[in-house]
Parts: structure tokens; C-alpha cells; sequence
């Protein structure tokens, strides 16, 4: 019975998080040898696409997450589907990625996800999908650190980074100082609340120190040679539930800056860690407050497409 019962809850806790998810007609599992690890990741092409080269989003899951919950946390294959891009699902190395700040599995054993992912984003151009001026990037929790850090490193391969519940690590900073890269539209998304990766900076309970959200935008700000030019709205939006409060949005954005770069920051006041708009994958950890009314996936393609 006891083992009946643990069969169940794995099962559970497998379609919870999206990891027995089948693929659709219109998607395929790939993968790449990088440092003798296989890696997969899953390729989403919107349906009744006619081959031409189109956008490509690449999208990094969270820690303990995969290509497949990421599909199901974020719905983004269906705006992919309504949008027309081609959109990729990576898997981290034992559910992690390797952002730098030196507690996760990736991390600790040295693995190069810089080159996995630059790997299959040359491999989506190459076969002819992609157009690669418009290559974007975006990642939630631990994936969007490791966006962060793909922004610094590899600036040339996007035209926007959109990071999640996650902002600039010391680790990053200390990268940026060392390689003096060129500049790239970025953008984070933040809940205030968040107790995971606080807003106001300091240490993550995974490990490693990290910036406040603001310092996190001025410094794009002054990487990206922005002027103090900015532009600021805010909006509400009504809870399903009458006893919460209003939920209040607001939107500051850098557009005056080298190579026409843009430099932007949607605040989800009250806010905690998960994905906006979604259920967490993790119900055993506390993410902080959710909301149902606001489509997270929507805002980050938004911002991809006014880049």
C-alpha cells in the first residue's frame, strides 16, 4: 500500500510540474553533445507556419524544472501558435543552469551552458527557421539568472533578454566589469514580494549575492549608455477574488540608449516568485502571492516585440 501510495504522489507531482507531457505534431526533443552530457531541449513551431525563417524566444526554466514544465507554467507555445514564432524549451543539467553563483548542480560541476545554449540557437539558424536578427531571450528564477548572464556574455546573439523573478547576480556584475561587451535591449520582471529572490537584493536561499532590482536596472541603464530620458505608466488590474486588493503594474523604460537598445523593468507590486498569471510548479515552496488575472508570457512577448 505505502508503495502504491508513493507511485501516486510521484506521478502527481510528474503532471503537476509537466514532465510527462507528450509532444504535439508540431514539435520535436533534439539534443546536443556538450562536455560528453547529452542535452535536450524541445523546439515549438507555431502551427500552420509556412517554413519561412521567423522569431525565435528561447525560454529557461526555473530550479527542479525542465523544458516540459516550462511549456505548462508558462503556456508560451500557444502564444507561440497565435504570434508566429518559433519558440525552444531547453532542459537544465539535473534541473538546473549554471548562472554563476555556484550552488546549483550545473554549476558545481562546471557545466557550459553558455555554449548549450548558443549551440542550439546556431543550429535553429542554420536549419533555416530562424531569422537571427530576432532572436530573444527569457528565463524564470535560476533560468532568468542564467538569462542575465547570457545578456553580458553573449550580447550579439539577441535582440532582447527578459528575466523573471530574477535580476543581476555579483557574479554577473564581476563578468560584465572583465568583458566590457556591447549593449542589449533587457528587461526584468520582478514581483516586490518575492521570497525567494528579493527584490532589495542581498543573498538568494539557493545561493549567491545578488543586486537590488533598481541597482539592477541602472546599471543596464549605464551599461547600455541610456540618457535619463525614461518613460513610466502604471496599470491596475481587478482580481477574480472581491477581497484582494487591485493589482498595480508599473512599467519604467530606458529608451534612449546606444545602438538603439532599450532598458525596461515591469514591477508586479505585491508580487511574489512564481510566473505570472500561472499555478507554481513547486506547491511544497512558498513563492509569495499569485494572481490569475495577469498573462505573464504575454507581457514578456510585449516587450519583445516593441524592441
Amino acid at each position: 500500500m505505502k508503495n502504491l501510495c508513493l507511485i501516486f504522489l510521484s506521478g502527481l507531482v510528474l503532471s503537476c510540474m509537466g514532465l510527462n507531457r507528450r509532444l504535439l505534431p508540431n514539435e520535436k526533443l533534439d539534443s546536443i553533445n556538450i562536455q560528453n552530457n547529452e542535452r535536450t531541449y524541445i523546439v515549438h513551431y507555431p502551427k500552420n507556419w509556412n517554413g519561412s525563417p521567423i522569431p525565435l524566444l528561447v525560454a529557461l526554466h526555473g530550479r527542479f524544472g525542465s523544458g516540459s514544465s516550462m511549456i505548462k507554467q508558462t503556456k508560451l507555445d500557444l502564444l507561440s501558435d497565435t504570434k508566429g514564432f518559433i519558440v525552444v524549451f531547453p532542459d537544465g543539467y539535473k534541473r538546473s543552469w549554471a548562472d554563476g553563483r555556484g550552488n546549483t548542480p550545473a554549476d558545481e560541476n562546471q557545466i557550459n551552458d553558455i555554449v548549450f545554449i548558443e549551440s542550439i540557437v546556431k543550429r535553429l539558424i542554420a536549419e533555416g527557421s530562424v531569422n537571427p536578427k530576432e532572436v530573444f531571450l527569457v528565463g524564470h528564477s535560476n533560468g532568468g539568472f542564467m538569462a542575465q548572464r547570457l545578456a553580458v556574455e553573449k550580447p550579439n546573439l539577441w535582440k532582447g533578454v527578459l528575466s523573471v523573478a530574477a535580476q543581476i547576480s555579483v557574479f554577473t556584475l564581476k563578468r560584465k566589469s572583465a568583458l566590457k561587451t556591447n549593449p542589449v535591449s533587457i528587461g526584468i520582471m520582478a514581483g516586490t514580494d518575492d521570497p525567494l529572490v528579493p527584490y532589495s537584493g542581498g543573498y538568494v536561499r539557493d545561493g549567491g549575492e545578488i543586486l537590488s532590482v533598481g541597482d539592477s536596472i541602472l546599471r543596464w541603464k549605464e551599461w547600455n549608455s541610456c540618457t535619463d530620458s525614461v518613460i513610466k505608466r502604471t496599470e491596475n488590474y481587478k482580481e477574480e477574488k472581491g477581497d484582494l486588493p487591485d493589482l498595480k503594474i508599473d512599467f519604467i523604460r530606458y529608451e534612449s540608449c546606444a545602438d538603439n537598445t532599450k532598458v525596461g523593468l515591469i514591477q508586479l507590486n505585491g508580487l511574489g516568485h512564481s510566473w505570472p498569471g500561472e499555478t507554481p510548479m513547486i506547491p511544497f515552496i512558498d513563492q509569495g502571492k499569485t494572481t490569475k488575472v495577469l498573462d505573464g508570457s504575454k507581457l514578456v512577448w510585449e516587450f519583445m516585440e516593441s524592441l
